[in-house]
């Protein structure tokens, strides 16, 4: 069925906020949320992809990195980063076959449309957080002669 007027009922918690309107690492989370949001069916069923199929209820999707990639305007890599840190903060679940993923959103509740009311089953009311870890960065510097012969030095110039 196809629905008109839709609008959302999400519950987050402060971290997952947090995590959402953090664009420090170049891409709007917020953009990867709401396509989410819109991805997510709201009647349960069959899903059919080349040769494969899979019955999806109420909140679910598939989608795999590569679509979502497309979909966000960057690589495969940074998809999947995505995926994961919202697998952590608890606003999605994602599991894996040999053939796709399913994607479950956790965090919305309800959709509320001109045609009536649509419960996520998936909800969760008090999510499991667990905290982004990012990798730390190093400078890495040549610690052999540069490309002139020259041995590099501190600014002092002290060799390194």
């Amino acid at each position: 069925m196809e629905y008109s007027n839709v609008r959302y009922s999400i519950t987050l918690n402060d971290a997952q906020i947090d995590y959402l309107a953090d664009e420090s690492q170049g891409i709007s989370r917020m953009k990867c949320f709401a396509t989410f949001l819109r991805m997510a069916v709201k009647d349960p069923r069959r899903e059919s992809r080349k040769n494969f199929s899979v019955f999806l209820y109420t909140g679910q999707f598939i989608a795999s990195k590569v679509e979502l990639a497309e979909a966000w305007g960057c690589d495969r890599k940074t998809a999947t980063r995505i995926i994961r840190e919202f697998n952590q903060m608890d606003i999605l679940q994602s599991k894996a076959s040999n053939r796709t993923t399913v994607h479950t959103l956790k965090c919305l509740s309800v959709w509320f449309t001109g045609q009536g009311t649509v419960k996520n089953r998936f909800f969760t009311i008090d999510p499991i957080v667990r905290p982004i870890v990012k990798p730390e960065r190093t400078a890495k510097r040549a610690l052999s002669e540069d490309l002139m012969g020259n041995t590099p030095t501190d600014k002092d110039g002290s060799i390194m």
